[in-house]
C-alpha cells in the first residue's frame, strides 16, 4: 500500500498542471468617446487597434465543469426525492394521529425532475372602432 502513495501524490500534482487554462488575446478596436465602444472591425474614425487578453478554459476544465454540474444535478434530484418522501411520511403520520387518511401524493417520474414552463398571460387587445363611427363629424 505504501508504494502506491507516492504515485497518487505525483498524479495529484501533475493533473492540475495539464488542465490549465490558456491565455489568449484578440484584436479589438476602441471607438467612441474614451474608447468605450469595443469592436472587432476598424472604427469609422480610423482609431488604432489594441489587444485584449482573456482566459480560455482547456477542454479538460470544461469537461470537469460539465461533470460537476451533472453530479450536482443528480444530487439535487435525490435530495428533492428524499424531501418529498419525508414530507409524505409526515403527512401520513399527522393524518393517522388525527384519524384522517391523507390522499396519496401525485405520481411523479422518478428518473427526471419535472420542469415547469410558464407562458405570459394573454392581454386583451382594444377593439377597433368601426369605419362609420370614426368619421369626423
Amino acid at each position: 500500500m505504501r508504494p502506491l502513495l507516492p504515485l497518487v501524490l505525483a498524479l495529484g500534482i501533475a493533473l492540475p498542471a495539464v488542465a490549465q487554462t490558456q491565455t489568449r488575446s484578440a484584436q479589438v478596436y476602441r471607438c467612441g468617446p474614451d474608447g468605450r465602444d469595443l469592436r472587432d472591425s476598424p472604427c469609422p474614425g480610423g482609431s488604432g487597434a489594441s489587444s485584449v487578453s482573456f482566459d480560455q478554459p482547456s477542454s479538460a476544465d470544461a469537461r470537469a465543469a460539465r461533470e460537476r454540474h451533472l453530479a450536482e444535478a443528480r444530487q439535487a434530484a435525490a435530495l428533492a426525492q428524499a424531501r418529498r418522501a419525508s414530507e409524505a411520511e409526515a403527512r401520513r403520520q399527522r393524518g393517522q394521529a388525527v384519524g384522517l387518511q391523507a390522499p396519496p401524493p401525485p405520481a411523479q417520474a422518478a428518473s427526471a425532475p419535472q420542469v415547469l414552463h410558464l407562458k405570459p398571460p394573454k392581454t386583451a387587445r382594444p377593439h377597433r372602432p368601426h369605419g362609420a363611427a370614426s368619421g369626423g363629424r
